[in-house]
């Protein structure tokens, strides 16, 4: 992505918009002050309200048109924006210290999420390395996306930042493993007498439901992060 000038569709401004914050459909409710349903109409009408754009402007700093769709060229950044790091909100550590403890700012990836076509993943778990980057949830994950089923939301090569000290509510992109040992990453629809209703991220498959005692752990997903944040478990045994 060019960090001076990117050019941008109305039709998948909203969609940008996610890859410019590195926000979730969920935080973007948050900050306009909506429902997780109103975020989703949204994308299914390909544009937000005045309100909602007023309110998402204010937090991030993009130029109103530019959310309304009046512009087409997004030529500033919002300040302190780290397209590898995911977040318009969030300060970017300036090294990398992989000597001894980690500190701060990395999060170990913990392997590969291999993308099926039936929407469950199989994962491949060993250290695979770190993703420099912050998280508040000191028990905070990575994995390593391989497959394109969840394209565009999140595209092969790319990481995963998965939070499970965080506590996820409805509208949340969710890593989600089933006790017969099904993993998916899923958006939570809403968790109702005991049963938890999930939708695919692009919507290639119809929703559907699991009782509690079916879940072993739903973990929040926090961001999408770009491969030139990950430092390898391998080349750093090599230096």
């Amino acid at each position: 992505m060019n960090g001076a000038m990117m050019f941008m569709s109305k039709a998948n401004r909203l969609d940008e918009l996610l890859q410019v914050t590195g926000f979730s459909k969920a935080h973007l409710a948050r900050i306009a002050e909506v429902s997780p349903q109103a975020v989703n109409n949204w994308f299914k009408r390909g544009e937000m309200g005045k309100d909602s754009a007023i309110k998402i402007s204010a937090a991030t700093q993009l130029p109103l048109s530019w959310l309304l769709g009046e512009d087409e060229e997004l030529d500033v950044m919002p300040p302190d924006y780290h397209p590898d790091q995911g977040s318009a909100m969030s300060p970017m550590p300036s090294e990398a210290d992989v000597v001894g403890e980690m500190r701060d700012g990395l999060i170990p990836v913990i392997g590969d999420a291999v993308l099926g076509m039936d929407g469950l993943i199989d994962m491949m778990e060993f250290h695979a390395g770190w993703l420099r980057i912050y998280s508040d949830d000191k028990s905070a994950y990575g994995v390593r996306v391989r497959g394109d089923s969840m394209w565009p939301r999140i595209q092969s090569g790319e990481f995963v930042v998965i939070e499970p000290g965080t506590k996820v509510a409805p509208g949340d992109e969710v890593f989600i493993r089933t006790k017969d040992g099904h993993n998916m990453i899923k958006i939570l629809n809403f968790n109702r007498t005991g049963d938890y209703q999930f939708t695919s991220i692009n919507n290639d498959h119809k929703p559907f439901t699991l009782t509690a005692d079916q879940v072993d752990r739903i973990h929040f997903v926090s961001g999408i992060i770009k491969a030139t944040r990950f430092i390898s478990a391998d080349d750093v045994a090599k230096e």
